[in-house]
């Protein structure tokens, strides 16, 4: 355990399963376990649980929904459960649940506990993804002047392997608002120029086709009864240089915002829960992600995704709560 000005970070439990707690001098927490990294709860205020989090062990072991799940080497389904790299082909249609990564059900071990939580894993490597990459993840609280609470989460990837990989990164909190037990009073903004279309199996159309120019902001002023899972690029900057995607609950003025780099994370995803096994529709998935689905096909992406030997990717979120 340790303890500074600001927070303190000190070993838990999640249902028996190892995890970790922060614990602000505001009064804020979290609680992370260590399978996956997988942020269980954010409490910005006593009560206010903005992380729809994992109900139980078996719910984490399981993994379905992939509820705070950090994504790594890639994210989003795969036309035919299979890409190409170099020439050679790798199927992922034996990885469990694959669109969610590789990384989700890791073993995860401390590396710091100060001031901040930073939990780390080494991939050695599979027949779906032959190449060795560490992984760190670094959970903190702060509070801002403005009485907004803070959960950052960085990502930062290593290639440990000899040669170039494609390596993308991605988060996928679900997001509750405090107080209310549905999404459809809600409203949802999101700074973006292109809507990514995908066929009935949520893999982006082939090239050209798979992007849409929307008006930006993309503003759903009343979620009501209608059901989405879209992934959004040509983010917007606002002036401060960050992309910041929001949610608001018209009635209390109480927003959750997500803040992400451009540069480290062009793309988010926006996805009304309908297909969570529990508590549907009671939150919302904004997922920062650094290259979406089935990129690891797509000629545009290629650049982009290769990882030299010895680099490292970092991505950078930050959650916001305002009570109003």
């Amino acid at each position: 355990m340790a303890q500074v000005a600001s927070t303190t970070v000190e070993k838990a439990e999640f249902d028996g399963m190892p995890a970790w707690r922060l614990t602000s001098t505001s009064g804020a927490t979290a609680l992370v376990a260590e399978q996956g990294a997988t942020v269980i709860s954010w409490e910005p205020a006593a009560g206010a649980h903005v992380i729809s989090g994992y109900a139980n062990a078996g719910e984490l072991r399981a993994g379905v929904g992939g509820r705070s799940a950090v994504l790594a080497p890639w994210m989003g389904h795969m036309e035919g459960d299979s890409y190409s790299f170099d020439g050679a082909e790798y199927n992922v249609g034996g990885v469990p649940e694959g669109f969610l990564g590789l990384v989700k059900d890791a073993p995860f071990t401390m590396r710091n506990a100060d001031s901040t939580l930073t939990l780390e894993y080494s991939y050695s490597g599979s027949e779906a993804y032959p190449w060795p990459f560490d992984i760190s993840v670094t959970f903190s609280l702060d509070s801002g002047a403005d009485a907004a609470e803070h959960l950052s989460v960085t990502l930062a990837a290593t290639n440990r392997s000899d040669v170039a990989v494609p390596l993308a990164l991605g988060w996928s909190p679900y997001l509750a608002m405090p107080g209310v037990s549905s999404i459809k009073n809600l409203s949802v903004e999101i700074p973006a120029r292109t809507k990514i279309l995908t066929d009935a199996n949520s893999v982006p159309l082939r090239g050209e086709a798979a992007y849409s120019g929307v008006k930006a902001p993309v503003v759903i002023d009343y979620i009501g009864t209608k059901s989405f899972a879209t992934y959004y690029r040509g983010l917007v900057p606002n002036d401060a240089g960050v992309v910041v995607t929001s949610i608001l609950n018209p009635s209390s003025a109480a927003q959750i915002t997500l803040t992400q780099e451009p540069a480290e994370a062009p793309v988010v995803y926006v996805d009304s829960g309908d297909r969570l096994d529990r508590d549907a529709r009671k939150s919302l998935c904004l997922a920062p992600i650094s290259h979406h689905a089935d990129s690891f096909n797509r000629y545009d992406s290629a650049p982009s995704l290769r990882l030299q030997p010895g680099n490292t990717r970092y991505m950078t979120a930050t959650l916001t709560y305002r009570a109003h």
